[in-house]
């Protein structure tokens, strides 16, 4: 079976366990109940960390470009988010937590700031994934978006932005208070952290989250 297949297969299975964790989630909260478990399924975090909108929920993925997981993880996540009712917004946080993530965190804020994350996103994934490459400097992360035919002044000036250095910073801080061991993880409304270390799979993640997601919605009702 190819990958594209087997992601597709994944994804038709995976939609029937959302319906049925959503729905199962709502009967849990009718009894007073909770579907998952604090500490086994999911981390409470000991204290909250401000969203980027109040006025919504909150869904943020921490990742990092050179991670495998976070690779085969974003296909699944880009599915889950296509359905995502209006009151919930996906945001995606890069890990900085040494140099060459650091530089990778920036690839994606540059490409925020310029419009072209959608048109990059996966090329810089796929290059540290399949093709290995490195892209640990700044020449070569040039080189890179320059060969997939972007403008190399305009990718650098963006890269080496004031507002793409704070929007790096906030990131470490961000993932800091999430209390972030490994990628992929995903934050529920700045409430919530769920690690496939918890719950076996990334697959699995994904249905927890909407059952947190599903406990936000309720909460404020």
């Amino acid at each position: 079976m190819s990958y594209r297949k087997s992601i597709t297969k994944k994804i038709s299975l995976f939609a029937m366990m959302l319906v049925l964790a959503a729905c199962s989630a709502q009967d849990d909260q009718a009894a007073g109940g909770d579907q998952f478990t604090d500490g086994v399924d999911y981390q409470t975090l000991a204290r909250p960390v401000a969203t980027e909108d109040p006025s919504k929920i909150e869904l943020a993925e921490v990742f990092w470009y050179g991670c495998i997981h976070c690779y085969r993880f974003e296909p699944l996540l880009e599915e889950f988010a296509a359905d995502l009712p209006e009151d919930v917004t996906l945001v995606k946080i890069p890990v900085a937590w040494n140099a060459t993530a650091e530089l990778h965190a920036k690839i994606y804020f540059a490409a925020e700031a310029l419009g072209i994350t959608e048109d990059i996103h996966m090329d810089v994934f796929r290059a540290l994934n399949d093709q290995r490459k490195v892209l640990a400097s700044e020449s070569s992360v040039l080189n890179f978006i320059e060969d997939l035919g972007h403008n190399r002044t305009s990718f650098q000036r963006a890269f080496n932005s004031f507002g793409v250095s704070t929007q790096v910073t906030l990131a470490k801080s961000k993932t800091t208070a999430y209390g972030v061991r490994g990628t992929p993880e995903l934050i529920v409304n700045g409430k919530y952290r769920v690690s496939s270390s918890l719950t076996g799979t990334t697959d699995q993640m994904l249905v927890v989250a909407a059952a947190l997601i599903e406990r936000e919605r309720a909460a404020a009702q």
